[in-house]
């Protein structure tokens, strides 16, 4: 082959690697990521938070999803309600989304450099005056901080999925206070009525008894001054059943008209077990409860961070092989370098590792307290609660005895109707005294449930 014909493949080899080097560029950026704008409105949002309704088609194909094609409305289904309409369930499920990502940060390899840099000497003008040819450079990364990062990123995703039951959790027990709170009104609200109209007989009676000059004034004013206060009792029952309602509908994610006609199954109310072998639960909850796996998942990717932070003392290198045309010759090139640690070793990072290290447990033995803190305060609040409500019951069967003797005897003429009252309005008041101590009971099973995450209140069949 003649020189020029030498020199002529050269330079096309030559300018087919910086053609070829042109072309992958493009070729690379051709499967990024695009970005699409989705904006908020606020006042379409409103719109449809004030639309809200149980009957939405999209509700009712979700809860036949999970179960329930044609929905009793208790604590299972409106936590489903919850679960679907309110968004804090939707922020953890983005939270683990995120750490998700994070994985894919960690264990994606670090794209190389692309690097041209053309020369033209002016004082070689045979066989060429330009030098060019690209220069890939690629990160080699210490193996083990690569290991250790990904390893951590999992440890995020495990926490973000513990985040997301114990949302899930917080969604059911606030549909369960909700819940309560409308049971506890609606119970006040009857009894507080059944009080109201036993004073009103009660004053009908006494307005007779000072008509035949069988009473004084003060007794028939002491009288009506019950009944007023029996009646005004009996309004604000009903106040709070409607508020009851309101708070349940802001616990499901619906505006208050959603919940309007609508037969709420309150029958995991009224008859609860008391809660047995809650020693063994409360070990099973100080260790496989989601926010002790969660701060434990936490520690874990604590730990990994400074396993890497520590790799990362013995750095990487980088690699970069290449090729130039320069002046008509084909050369080609391997550059190779490596970070010398000279004026640092990493500590800051590893320092701040290691304290994010002791953070994390100490968080982790923080949890673990709260939590032991809980199940004990609710085991001490249940024990008490169930003695109050046994004495509520003996008391409520004392009055319905005094108050049937009472019906007996006014039936055989032997008191008058006056007594029977009075004893039933004894019986009323002991049964109000028996709904506060029922509920505070119920309470307190709910906050052991909150405590152990163990479902103590079932929803109808």
């Amino acid at each position: 082959m003649s020189p020029m014909m030498d020199s002529t493949c050269r330079r096309r080899c030559g300018w087919r690697a910086v053609m070829l080097a042109a072309l992958l560029l493009p070729a690379t950026l051709a499967g990024c990521a695009r970005y699409v704008p989705r904006p908020i409105d606020a006042a379409t949002s409103a719109s449809h938070l004030a639309a809200r309704r149980l009957d939405d088609a999209a509700l009712r194909r979700f809860l036949a999803a999970m179960g329930h094609p044609t929905p009793r409305w208790g604590i299972g289904t409106l936590t489903l309600v919850a679960v679907f309409e309110r968004p804090d369930l939707r922020i953890a499920v983005a939270d683990q989304a995120i750490a998700r990502g994070g994985l894919v940060a960690a264990t994606a390899l670090p794209n190389p450099t692309l690097g041209l840099s053309p020369t033209f000497n002016t004082a070689a003008g045979l066989p060429s005056p330009i030098k060019i040819g690209p220069i890939v450079d690629f990160m080699i990364d210490s193996f083990g901080a690569r290991a250790a990062d990904a390893a951590a990123a999992r440890a995020n995703i495990a926490a973000a999925r513990a985040a997301i039951r114990t949302a899930a959790w917080r969604e059911r027990a606030r549909v369960r206070d909700a819940l309560l709170a409308v049971w506890q009104a609606r119970a006040e609200a009857a009894i507080a009525d059944r009080a109201a109209r036993t004073a009103a007989a009660s004053q009908i009676v006494l307005e007779q008894r000072f008509t035949a000059g069988m009473i004084a004034a003060p007794v028939l004013t002491a009288g009506q001054i019950n009944a007023e206060q029996t009646g005004f009792a009996a309004a604000e029952a009903a106040r709070r059943s409607a508020l009851a309602l309101t708070r349940l509908a802001a616990a499901i994610g619906m505006p208050a008209a959603a919940l309007r006609g609508i037969p709420l199954d309150l029958a995991a109310f009224d008859t609860v077990p008391q809660p047995h072998d809650v020693a063994r639960l409360a070990r099973a909850a100080l260790i496989g409860r989601p926010a002790v796996r969660a701060a434990l998942a936490t520690y874990r990717a604590a730990q990994d961070r400074l396993r890497a932070a520590i790799d990362r003392q013995y750095p990487g290198f980088t690699i970069g092989p290449g090729y130039h045309y320069d002046q008509g010759d084909n050369k080609f090139l391997l550059a190779l370098s490596v970070p010398l640690p000279v004026f640092n070793q990493n500590e800051g990072p590893i320092a701040i590792a290691r304290a994010q290290r002791r953070r994390a447990a100490a968080r982790f033995d923080a949890v673990q307290q709260h939590v032991l803190a809980m199940i004990d305060q609710a085991r001490a609040d249940l024990r008490a609660s169930a003695v109050a409500l046994r004495a509520a019951d003996r008391s409520v069967a004392s009055t319905d005895r005094t108050a049937a003797a009472a019906a007996q005897a006014f039936h055989v003429g032997a008191s008058g109707r006056l007594s029977l009252l009075g004893a039933r309005q004894a019986a009323i008041v002991a049964r109000q005294d028996a709904l506060t101590a029922r509920v505070q009971n119920l309470a307190a099973i709910g906050r052991l449930e909150d405590a152990l995450h163990h479902r103590f209140f079932r929803s109808s069949p």
